[in-house]
């Protein structure tokens, strides 16, 4: 599966630790990190795809210095907290928001597990990036 590729990125197959019980990570430049069987999946491909589409809205220096560690430490805090879901983190369901734009919102996406707008009112977003957003969470410009 080395060569294998979504979309423009390179799946790459990893199956140690946390990506053995189905965690995976998109690392800009590199590809999309996952269990042989989690690259299998066509959600959680699309939901990855998300994060380098977050990438290159925002740039370098907001994914590397805002969004990657963010979301590192909401999938930590969901391993350890069983009722915590790491989807409701703003770097989740924007990445999913700006994949379901990019596939022109597709009818099989999975919107309960991908969810594509915050989980409530008053959602929280770094303040450098509250421009991009309107009242209800949804991306002004996905473009």
């Amino acid at each position: 599966m080395g060569s294998q590729r979504f979309q423009d990125v390179r799946l790459i197959v990893m199956n140690l630790g946390a990506f053995r019980n189905g965690a995976a990570a998109c690392i800009p430049g590199l590809g999309i990190v996952a269990s042989q069987s989690s690259l299998r999946s066509h959600a959680l491909l699309r939901h990855e795809y998300g994060h380098m589409l977050q990438y290159r809205k925002w740039g370098f220096f907001v994914y590397w210095l805002l969004i990657a560690p963010a979301s590192l430490l909401s999938a930590r805090k969901a391993r350890k907290n069983k009722s915590y879901n790491h989807m409701h983190c703003w770097t989740e369901w924007t990445a999913n928001q700006l994949s379901f734009q990019y596939f022109s919102e597709p009818a099989d996406w999975d919107l309960n597990r991908y969810p594509v707008v915050p989980p409530s009112a008053g959602f929280r977003v770094p303040p450098i990036l509250r421009s991009d957003f309107d009242p209800d969470g949804k991306i002004k410009s996905v473009s």
